[in-house]
C-alpha cells in the first residue's frame, strides 16, 4: 500500500520525538554516570582488600575491633595483610546548628586525596580538616577547631589545624550528612574523645589464595571474638557502600526522572496532533484507496508504519543529541559531584531511549491511525471529509470528570503530605494536571468565546475573527493549548516552589542567625578587654558583647542530665543581635528550652549548679539562643563565678560579608578561639538550588522547543486548509499585513490561553504542594511575579515565533489563485 502521509509535514513530530528522546538519553547518561562513580568510589574506599570486617553496632560489640584482632587476622593462612581503620562521629563545640563531624585516621595522599594547604598532622593537638569543614566553618591553617566528644560534651578540645585535605573516597569523601571530617593521629583521636576501637578492618588475601576460604576463616575468627561484627567480601562491601551513597545524585536524577515524562507527554500531544491533522488532510485520498480495495487494517498499518519510521529516526537523532549534551555538561563540571572520568554511556541506556521514543510515537498515533482506518469509501465520491458533530455536551461531561480528578488529586496530595511520602504527593499533582487536561476543551472553549465577545467586529475586528477561527476547530486548538499548558504548569509550579523554599530558608536562617559572627572559646581567664579591642578594630565590625554560659544538671520527672545554658538579658544584647524575638520569655523563674531538650511547655525543672539548686518553669521556644536563663538565676546557680562565654559580633551592612568574617578569624588566630559566621550553609544551599534550577531550565527549553515546532506545524496546516478563505479576505480588501496580523493573533491568542491557564494552575499547585510538604517547617509561599510574567511573555513569543513563517505564506496568497480553488 503506498504511503499516504506528507513526510515533509511530519517534521514537527520528528522534532518532538527527537527532543523527548534527547532528554531521556540525557537522564540515562547522568544516572549511569552517577552509578558508575558511586561504584568506583566504593571500590576505592575498599582498596585492595578482599574481606572487610565492620564493627556493626558498637554499643553491642563490647571491646570492639582492636589491634589484637588485627594481628590474629594477619596471621591466618592465605592472608597477606590486615589493617584497621578508625571512624567515629563527634561534635563541633558550638552552641547552635548541625555540628556533627567525622573523625578519621591521617589519610594517605594520592591521586584522589590531596593536601590543599599546610601539612598532615603527626602529633597530639594537631589535626587536618576536610575542605568541606573548612568551607562550612570558615577555617584555615593556623586556626583552632573547638570539638566535644558528644552532644553533652564531657570532653572538650581545641586542636590546631595544620592542614586542609581534599578527600578522595578512601579518606572521607563519602562522609555525607556531616559538617566534614577531622583527621588526626590515634593519640589525638583518643584525646578528642573519639572511639579508638577500629570501625573497619581490611583483610588482603595472598596472591593465589582462595578468597572464599579466606572469607570463611576471617568470619570464624571474628565471630569467635566479636559476634556482633559484620564480615563481608569485597564485592559485598562495595555493593553495600555504592547503594548507600548519594554523592549529590539524588536531586539531579530525581528532577530528571520527574520532568522527562512531562517532556514525553508534550511530545505525544504534538505527535498526535500532527498525525491527526495530516490524516484529516488526506481523508479523500484514504477514501479513494478504500474504493480500490484497501482494507481498514491495511490503512491502519500504513499509518503505524509511517509513525514507527518517524519514531525510530527521531529517537536515534534524539539519543545522539542527548548523549552529546550529557557529555558536554558533565565535562563542563555543571553537575556537582560528577567527575569527567566517570562519564558512562551504556548500550542499555541507548536501546531503552530508542525503544521508549518509538513506543511513545506509536501510542500517540494509535487514535489517528484508528480514525484513518474508519474513513468510508463514500468520501471519495461525496467529497465530504467530516460529519457535523455535537460536542457541547461531551465537553461538559469531560469538564465534570476533570473536576472530579482534580478533587481526587488534591486529596491524594494532602494524604501524601500527611504521610511525608514524596511520590504520593507527585501522584496527586499528576492527577490534578490530568483533571485540568480533561477539562481543557471546555475551558478553551469558554475563554475563546469570551475573547470573541470582548473583541467585537467594530472595535477589534482582527481579534474577533481570530477567536472565531479558533472556535471552528476546537480539537486542534485544545491540543495545541495543552502542550503549552503542561510546560507552563510545570514551570510555574517549580518557580513558586523554589522561590518559596529559598525565601523561607533565607528568612528562617536570618531569624535564627541574627548574630553576624560568633566567637567561641572565651575562657574565664581570657583577657576580654583585649579581645574586644582586637575584634572591634577589624574593619566592618560595628559592635560586640559577651554572652556567658555554663553546664548544670537538669532534673525533670526524676531524670537528671547535663545541659548547657546561656544567660543574658535582652537589653545587654539588643545592640548586637539583629533580632530579640522571643527574648521576652526570659524571666528569673523560667528556663527557656527548645525541641532538643524534649521538655514540655510548663514543666517544672530543677537546675543544680556549684552554688545551689533552682526550681524553674520550662517555657518552650525554638529560638536560636535557647536554652537560656537570666543572669540573676545564673547567680543563684554558680554564685557569680566566672564561666566560659561566647562573643557576639555585629558587622556593618546586612551581616553576610565573608570578608569581615575572614578578617575576624585572622585577628583572633593563635588565641585558641574559633569564629563562625551567619552565612554558614547559605552558599551551599543557594548553589544546590541554582544547579537544580539549571537542570529544570534545560528540560523546560526542550519542552518549549517541542511546543514551538508543533505549533508551527499546526499553524502552517491551518493556513493551507484556509487558502480559499484567505483569498476571499484578500479579494474583499484585506491587505497582506492584515492577513499576517490575523495569523499571528490566532497563534498568540492560543499560546496565551495555554500559558495563562498553565501559570495559574501551576502557581496554585506549587503553593499548595509547598505548604503541604513544608508548612510545618515554617515555609511561607512566595509568588515570583516577575519570573511568572516572564513565563507568560515566553508563551507569547512562542506564539509569534511559531506563526511568522505561516503568516508570511498566508500573506503571499494571491486573490486570483485563492478564488480559483475548488
Amino acid at each position: 500500500m503506498p504511503a499516504m502521509l506528507d513526510l515533509r509535514r511530519t517534521a514537527a513530530a520528528l522534532v518532538a520525538i527527537a527532543m523527548s528522546a534527547a532528554l531521556i538519553a540525557f537522564a540515562f547518561v547522568v544516572s549511569d554516570s552517577f552509578t558508575a562513580q558511586m561504584r568506583s568510589n566504593a571500590e576505592l574506599s575498599v582498596g585492595s582488600a578482599d574481606v572487610v570486617v565492620n564493627a556493626g553496632r558498637r554499643a553491642d560489640s563490647g571491646e570492639g575491633l582492636n589491634d589484637t584482632l588485627v594481628s590474629r587476622l594477619a596471621g591466618l593462612d592465605g592472608v597477606e595483610s590486615a589493617r584497621g581503620e578508625h571512624w567515629d562521629v563527634i561534635q563541633l563545640d558550638l552552641s547552635v546548628g548541625d555540628t556533627a563531624v567525622v573523625t578519621r585516621d591521617v589519610p594517605t595522599l594520592g591521586e584522589r586525596t590531596s593536601l590543599i594547604a599546610g601539612r598532615l598532622p603527626d602529633a597530639v593537638n594537631e589535626v587536618a580538616i576536610s575542605t568541606l569543614l573548612a568551607q562550612m566553618q570558615g577555617l584555615s591553617v593556623g586556626d583552632t577547631v573547638r570539638l566535644k566528644n558528644d552532644y553533652y560534651g564531657d570532653v572538650h578540645t581545641s586542636p590546631i589545624i595544620v592542614g586542609i585535605v581534599s578527600p578522595g573516597p578512601d579518606a572521607g569523601a563519602r562522609d555525607e550528612g556531616t559538617q566534614g571530617t577531622v583527621y588526626a593521629v590515634p593519640e589525638q583521636l583518643a584525646a578528642m574523645g573519639a572511639d579508638t576501637s577500629y570501625y573497619n578492618i581490611y583483610v588482603t588475601a595472598r596472591a593465589g589464595a582462595n578468597t572464599g576460604t579466606v572469607l570463611d576463616e576471617v568470619t570464624k575468627t571474628v565471630q569467635a571474638t566479636l559476634p556482633g561484627a559484620v564480615v563481608l567480601s569485597a564485592d559485598e562491601a562495595i555493593a553495600q557502600r555504592a547503594a548507600s551513597s548519594t554523592v549529590g545524585a539524588t536531586v539531579i536524577t530525581t528532577t530528571l526522572n520527574l520532568l522527562a515524562p512531562v517532556c514525553a507527554v508534550v511530545a505525544a500531544i504534538v505527535i498526535a496532533t500532527t498525525f491527526t491533522t495530516l490524516i484529516a488532510r488526506q481523508t479523500r485520498t484514504i477514501g479513494l484507496l478504500r474504493c480500490i480495495g484497501a482494507s481498514r487494517p491495511q490503512v491502519m498499518r500504513s499509518v503505524l508504519r509511517t509513525a514507527a519510521l518517524t519514531g525510530l529516526i527521531g529517537s536515534c537523532l534524539g539519543a545522539a543529541v542527548g548523549v552529546g549534551v550529557a557529555a558536554a555538561v558533565i565535562r563542563s563540571g555543571i553537575i556537582s559531584g560528577l567527575s569527567t572520568d566517570q562519564l558512562t554511556i551504556t548500550p542499555r541506556g541507548l536501546v531503552a531511549t530508542i525503544l521508549l521514543g518509538t513506543l511513545v510515537t506509536l501510542i500517540a498515533v494509535l487514535r489517528p491511525a484508528r480514525r484513518a482506518s474508519r474513513v468510508s469509501p463514500l468520501i471519495a465520491v461525496t467529497g465530504l471529509t467530516a460529519a457535523p458533530q455535537r460536542r457541547g455536551r461531551g465537553r461538559a461531561w469531560a469538564a465534570a470528570g476533570g473536576g472530579l480528578l482534580v478533587v481526587g488529586g488534591a486529596a491524594v496530595l494532602i494524604f501524601g503530605a500527611s504521610t511525608q511520602s514524596f511520590y504520593v504527593m507527585v501522584g496527586g499533582a499528576v492527577l490534578i494536571a490530568l483533571g485540568i487536561l480533561l477539562a481543557l476543551p471546555f475551558l478553551v472553549g469558554v475563554l475563546v468565546s469570551l475573547v470573541e465577545r470582548i473583541g467585537s467586529d467594530s472595535r477589534y475586528p482582527t481579534l474577533h475573527l481570530a477567536a472565531r477561527n479558533l472556535s471552528r476547530n476546537r480539537g486542534r486548538s485544545t491540543a495545541t493549548t495543552a502542550t503549552l499548558f503542561l510546560c507552563m504548569l510545570v514551570g510555574s509550579a517549580v518557580l513558586v516552589a523554589f522561590f518559596s523554599v529559598n525565601d523561607s530558608y533565607q528568612r528562617i536562617r536570618a531569624e535564627n542567625s541574627p548574630i553576624d559572627i560568633t566567637i567561641f572559646g572565651v575562657e574565664p581567664d581570657t583577657d576580654k578587654e583585649a579581645l574586644t579591642a582586637t575584634v572591634e578594630a577589624v574593619d566592618g565590625v560595628e559592635g560586640t558583647t559577651f554572652v556567658p554560659g555554663m553546664y548544670v544538671d537538669m532534673t525533670v520527672d526524676g531524670r537528671t542530665q547535663p545541659i548547657g545554658v546561656s544567660f543574658f538579658s535582652p537589653a545587654d544584647v539588643s545592640t548586637v543581635s539583629r533580632s530579640t524575638s522571643g527574648m521576652e520569655d526570659l524571666d528569673d523563674d523560667v528556663l527557656v528550652v527548645n525541641d532538643h531538650q524534649g521538655i514540655a511547655d510548663g514543666a517544672r525543672v530543677t537546675l543544680t549548679g556549684p552554688a545551689g539548686s533552682v526550681e524553674l518553669t520550662a517555657r518552650h521556644n525554638n529560638a536560636w539562643w535557647t536554652p537560656a536563663i537570666t543572669p540573676a538565676t545564673a547567680q543563684r546557680l554558680n554564685g557569680g563565678a566566672s564561666t566560659e562565654a561566647v562573643m557576639w559580633v555585629r558587622t556593618t551592612g546586612d551581616g553576610s560579608s565573608k570578608t569581615v568574617e575572614d578578617a575576624v578569624s585572622q585577628a583572633i588566630r593563635g588565641q585558641n578561639l574559633m569564629a563562625q559566621g551567619s552565612s554558614e550553609d547559605r552558599d551551599e544551599f543557594t548553589a544546590l538550588l541554582q544547579r537544580t534550577e539549571l537542570t529544570i531550565g534545560l528540560v523546560m527549553v526542550a519542552a518549549l522547543v517541542i511546543c514551538l515546532s508543533g505549533m508551527a506545524n499546526t499553524t502552517d496546516v491551518s493556513v493551507v486548509e484556509r487558502t480559499r478563505e484567505i483569498g476571499l479576505l484578500r479579494a474583499i480588501g484585506s491587505d497582506r499585513s492584515g492577513i499576517r496580523r490575523l495569523v499571528v493573533t490566532e497563534a498568540v491568542l492560543l499560546a496565551l490561553i495555554g500559558g495563562v491557564l498553565g501559570i495559574i494552575a501551576g502557581a496554585l499547585l506549587g503553593a499548595v504542594g509547598s505548604l503541604a510538604a513544608m508548612g510545618n517547617f515554617g515555609l511561607r509561599v512566595s509568588l515570583p511575579w516577575f519570573p511568572l510574567l516572564g513565563l507568560l511573555a515566553i508563551t507569547a513569543l512562542i506564539g509569534i515565533g511559531a506563526s511568522l513563517r505561516p503568516a508570511g505564506r498566508a500573506a503571499a496568497v494571491p486573490p486570483v489563485i485563492a478564488l480559483a480553488q475548488e
